[in-house]
This record gives C-alpha cells, sequence and structure tokens, in this order.
C-alpha cells in the first residue's frame, strides 16, 4: 500500500515538474518575442540606404540599393508623385534591397525620394532618386490601336504585349457637331483583341477610342469617320433543331427541372443558370449539334451567351471554350461531315485573365448579360443549316453547356 503512494507521489511530481518546465519555455519565448519588438523611442533614425541603382522599366522603374547595418531599421520606403498630383508611397523589408515604382503615364524624368524608416517610425533624411520610365503600356498599346468599320458599328483592335490591366474607352459624336458619348467601357489585359460596338444604322458617323489604365493615364485620342455595314437580326422563331446521327442533342435535367435541350439556345433567355443547353455529363469532347436558320443567310457575327447562375460555372467546368462553327444548304442525312463547310474555328477570351476558377465583375458583365461578340470571316457563303463543334472547354468536364445564341447577317440575295 505504501508503495502505491510512493508511486503517485512521483507521477504527480514529475507532472508538476513538467508543467514548470513547460510554463518556462513559455516565458522565454515571450521574452524573446518582446526584445524582438522592443523598440527604444529614443533611438536616432536609422542610416541612409547606399549604392543605389536604376532600371528603368515601362511605365516605371526598380530601384535597388543596399541596406545600413542597423538594427533599428524596419523597413524603407519610396514617395513619388504622380502626373495626375496622387503621391505614391512604396514599402520594402528589410528584408529586400528592392523597390518597383510605377504608374507613370510617360517617358519624362521624375523625381523619387527615398527614406529608410527605423522600428521607431523615425525616418532618415530623404535621399532624390532620378528615374527616366520606358514607354508605358498605356501608350504602346494605343499605338497599336485601329479603328474601323464592322456590320452594324465600329471594330477595335490591339495589341498589349505588356497584358497590362487596361480600360479602352470608345465614344461616338451623336450630332457630327463634337458632342460625343462613351458607347462602351471595355476592360481588359488581354495580349490582344478586338472590341466592337454595335447597334447603328448604315450612315457617316464618328466614333473615337483612347486608351486609360489604374492610375488614370490617358492616352491620346483616335477618332474617324466610318459607315457601319448593313446587317439584320435573324428571327429565332424560324430556327429548328436537327437530329444528325453522331451529334449531341439530348439535354441533361437536374433539380426537376425540363430537360435542358437545344432549344433554349434561341429562346431570347439569358442570364439564367437554368435556361441553358447543356448536354449529358460524361458525354465527351469533342461533341457538336446542328440546327436549321429557317432561311439562307450570309452571316456576319452572334453573340454567344454564357451560362449564368454559380460563378464557378463561368469560365469554368463546361463552360465552352474553342469551337468551330460549319455550314451547310444540303446536309447528309448520315451526319457525317463531306456536305459541310468550315465556316471558321473561334475562341472564347476572358476579359480580366485571371486564373481558372477566379472571376471578375467584368468578366460576369462581359459574358452572361452583354454577351461575347463574335465576327464572321468576311466573305463566307450563305447557309441555312449551321453546326456547332464544340473542340475544348474552360474547365476538365466531358460536356458542355452555352444559354444563348444571337446571329446577325443578311439574307441572301436572288441572283
Amino acid at each position: 500500500m505504501k508503495k502505491m503512494n510512493y508511486n503517485m507521489y512521483f507521477k504527480s511530481k514529475s507532472r508538476l515538474f513538467l508543467l514548470c518546465g513547460f510554463i518556462l519555455l513559455w516565458c522565454t519565448r515571450c521574452k524573446r518575442e518582446d526584445m524582438l519588438l522592443y523598440t527604444d523611442g529614443t533611438a536616432a533614425a536609422p542610416a541612409k540606404v547606399s549604392g543605389i541603382k536604376v532600371a528603368n522599366q515601362p511605365g516605371g522603374a526598380f530601384i535597388t540599393y543596399q541596406l545600413p547595418d542597423d538594427p533599428n531599421l524596419l523597413y524603407v520606403k519610396a514617395v513619388y508623385k504622380l502626373g495626375s498630383g496622387e503621391e505614391m508611397t512604396i514599402k520594402s523589408s528589410y528584408f529586400s534591397d528592392t523597390l518597383k515604382v510605377e504608374g507613370y503615364g510617360d517617358t519624362s524624368a521624375h523625381e523619387v525620394k527615398l527614406y529608410s524608416v527605423g522600428k521607431n517610425n523615425k525616418e532618415s533624411e530623404s535621399q532624390a532618386v532620378s528615374i527616366k520610365p520606358l514607354t508605358p503600356p498605356v501608350m504602346k498599346t494605343f499605338e497599336s490601336v485601329s479603328l474601323a468599320e464592322t456590320f452594324g458599328g465600329a471594330v477595335v483592335k490591339f495589341s498589349n504585349l505588356a497584358k497590362a490591366n487596361l480600360s479602352f474607352i470608345v465614344m461616338s459624336d451623336s450630332t457630327g457637331r463634337g458632342d460625343w458619348y462613351t458607347v462602351n467601357t471595355f476592360y481588359t489585359k488581354a495580349d490582344s483583341g478586338r472590341l466592337t460596338v454595335r447597334g447603328f444604322k448604315p450612315e457617316e458617323r464618328r466614333f473615337a477610342v483612347y486608351v486609360r489604365d489604374r492610375w488614370e493615364n490617358k492616352s491620346d485620342t483616335l477618332a474617324k469617320a466610318l459607315v457601319p455595314l448593313e446587317e439584320f437580326l435573324l428571327d429565332k422563331g424560324k430556327f429548328k433543331e436537327v437530329r444528325l446521327p453522331t451529334d449531341n442533342w439530348q439535354g441533361h435535367s437536374w433539380s426537376g427541372v425540363s430537360t435542358r435541350t437545344m432549344p433554349f439556345l434561341w429562346n431570347n433567355v439569358w442570364n439564367n443558370g437554368s435556361d441553358v443547353f447543356h448536354t449529358v455529363p460524361n458525354s465527351g469532347l469533342p461533341s457538336w449539334f446542328t440546327f436549321d436558320l429557317g432561311n439562307k443567310y450570309v452571316l456576319s457575327r452572334f453573340k454567344f451567351y454564357h451560362r449564368a447562375g454559380n460563378n464557378n460555372d463561368l469560365y469554368n467546368n463546361a463552360d465552352v471554350k474553342l469551337f468551330e462553327i460549319w455550314g451547310s444548304n444540303n446536309p447528309n442525312s448520315d451526319g457525317t461531315w463531306a456536305s459541310w463547310d468550315s465556316v471558321g474555328t473561334f475562341t472564347s477570351i476572358k476579359p480580366s485573365g485571371l486564373p481558372l476558377g477566379q472571376v471578375s465583375n467584368e468578366d460576369i458583365q462581359f459574358a452572361r448579360v452583354d454577351g461575347e461578340d463574335f465576327d464572321m470571316p468576311a466573305g463566307i457563303n450563305a447557309y441555312r443549316y449551321l453546326r456547332f463543334r464544340i473542340r475544348e472547354v474552360w474547365g476538365l468536364a466531358q460536356m458542355f453547356y452555352i444559354s444563348e445564341l444571337t446571329f446577325w447577317g443578311a439574307p441572301e440575295k436572288d441572283n
């Protein structure tokens, strides 16, 4: 009995010593952290950086330097003003020897002031550094901009090799006397593209475009008098589903909704997550479907509306990315391709350029509400039947979904 009491006594003592050890270790760690965070309010400001070098970049510069051997140093900062008058402050911790300054809209010389900042928030005297930015993306991109007439309006083509976040503001003169208004503002970081404004009569009208970046730097303005090409909105009431062998026309159903078949593509409803043509999961890719326009048309362009609903479905999963359009006036009933002409290959563009699974408000507006515009190749023949061949979707799904398709063009002229 006494032996058992001794064991219990020593076990209790061991636990007590172990607990004290943990407390002592915790206190020691706290004390070390306190020492690291401790600042001397009476200490002088840290020494200046030295060995400053400038590497000019488009719209800014990289500034490198040697850090002072000063235990009080917390970070180095750069202070400068943009052309708009806005003051910018950029900071870099004592783990780095480089600062990146950006936001300039020209190639003039600019002054940047460097400061060393201590843990007590005291700043060293400023050091003036002169930089001379290279041509900024907003100006470089504008050099590539072209403006031309297209069906129902104007088209802007551009090259943005820096993939900078830019806005393209397209305007029109409403009276012909310089009463300009903004028709649309496009946001993109794509390396190239075509931007179109539509809805104009085939009458001469002045259009203009300029480029703006996120620091409100603006390019010059390109203006032209253009005559939009005449076109007509095709009557969707004449569209009909065609079921050919090898086609994927079987629709999918979920959560009690009716089967989402092809006619949902032309019911004039979009920006609705359930109102889509949705093929059966795991039905495979590439995949194609066929429909009848009701008459023969020379097509000028079309709008492609992406599926709404969950943001994870946009530019992801089964959302169509790469597809072909084929045309015919007398398709073979066996579903083979010999009676079909290739009209064109089209790639969906994500304006923001964000990674898979991420979308911006501009992406949502562009894809679901406004619809993604595609121009047909010039000089194509008139066709009554169209065949869409889906080659690739944005995600990994083996199916596809499309909310709506809208077409413009002109009826075939009688010879």
